[in-house]
């Protein structure tokens, strides 16, 4: 793959995927921003990407809608949220070239259902590391620092290859990528936190902070946190330090070991208090999650694959199902819906 001579698109140009094209563009890429959202795509073409809180920038860019892509291109970034895979993965299939490649940067673990539409062989996984959020159309909004803005990114089988390097080379221009050779050891840790703390400020109608400062919520976290870890190890994943601090240093096995480790979930935690999450504001929007396919609904599958069980996330998953289906009302009063299950004796 020839950086010069390649046709790129970012397929979901939502929050991340606006900032991405944005820098992308600026710094001298040609690059598709493609979107379902038609007023989006209209502000985008007539105004340009407008960038907006830890970053200024408004920068002219292309946009289309799927419908209006063209021919065929060497190299999708992939950002659409799961839940839309089976709207989404036909365009990016008719539109990729044989030996094109498809970026899956969606949370949760996307590589296989993106392979199985495109193939494993067209499938590079990547971990997002930093936030945004989507304002209206043409405008996102940059909630992590510039120099925080990180990329991991690895070959579903674990190897160093030249079009890793490439593509490392091109997101470069869009923030602070490295290669990994445990894709889905990151994959984890991040799903990990993810299914313990967005779901639950999502289960108390807040953010992050609401769950440190409820002793209920931020129990159900922590075995969520633990369920997540025993699914993990049962699976052979090795999950990665998190800047540095190794998850599994909160695993717990008894009540005593959970109740001395609260203290440390508040305090790797802390700095990401005001963090109001994303299914929280799907659930708002009347939209359904990605509970199921990105976050709880994953430790629950493979906990039923390698015979672990997961009573605390299978709870929350439905708990946030009812909320986003009218079951249940968006309040801090669902954290008492959830049973936290007893230790053995």
């Amino acid at each position: 793959m020839e950086v010069t001579n390649m046709r790129m698109a970012i397929m979901g140009a939502g929050s991340l995927g606006t900032i991405i094209g944005a820098l992308l563009t600026k710094n001298g890429y040609e690059v598709d921003l493609i979107d379902s959202n038609v007023e989006h795509v209209e502000a985008l073409n007539k105004s340009g990407a407008k960038i907006v809180g830890l970053m200024e920038l408004v920068q002219p860019v292309k946009a289309l809608t799927p419908e209006q892509m063209t021919g065929e291109y060497d190299l999708f970034f992939y950002l659409v949220k799961s839940t839309q895979h089976d709207s989404a993965l036909p365009y990016v299939v008719k539109h990729l070239k044989p030996e094109g490649v498809v970026v899956a940067m969606q949370n949760g673990i996307p590589e296989d259902a993106v392979a199985a539409v495109v193939g494993k062989e067209r499938t590079v996984g990547c971990i997002v590391g930093w936030g945004a959020t989507w304002l209206e159309p043409g405008v996102s909004k940059l909630t992590s620092a510039p120099d925080r803005m990180t990329y991991d990114l690895g070959e579903m089988d674990g190897k160093d290859t030249p079009r890793l390097n490439e593509i490392v080379k091109i997101l470069s221009a869009a923030g602070i990528p490295e290669k990994s050779t445990n894709l889905i050891g990151i994959r984890w840790t991040k799903l990990t936190i993810n299914s313990s703390f967005s779901t639950m400020s999502a289960v108390v109608a807040g953010t992050y902070g609401d769950v440190l400062d409820n002793p209920k919520a931020l129990t159900c976290a922590a075995h969520i946190w633990q369920e997540s870890l025993a699914v993990a190890k049962a699976a052979g994943v090795s999950p990665e330090p998190l800047q540095g601090f190794d998850i599994r240093q909160l695993d717990f096995s008894t009540q005593k070991e959970r109740d001395e480790k609260l203290p440390l979930f508040s305090k790797l935690l802390t700095p990401h208090r005001n963090i109001k999450t994303g299914i929280l504001y799907d659930i708002e929007a009347g939209r359904m999650p990605e509970i199921e396919t990105a976050y709880n609904g994953i430790i629950c599958s493979w906990g039923q694959k390698y015979g672990v069980k997961t009573p605390v996330n299978e709870q929350v998953l439905e708990i946030v199902k009812g909320m986003a289906e009218g079951k249940y009302k968006i309040e801090p009063a669902n954290v008492d819906r959830i049973k936290i299950p007893d230790f053995p004796a």
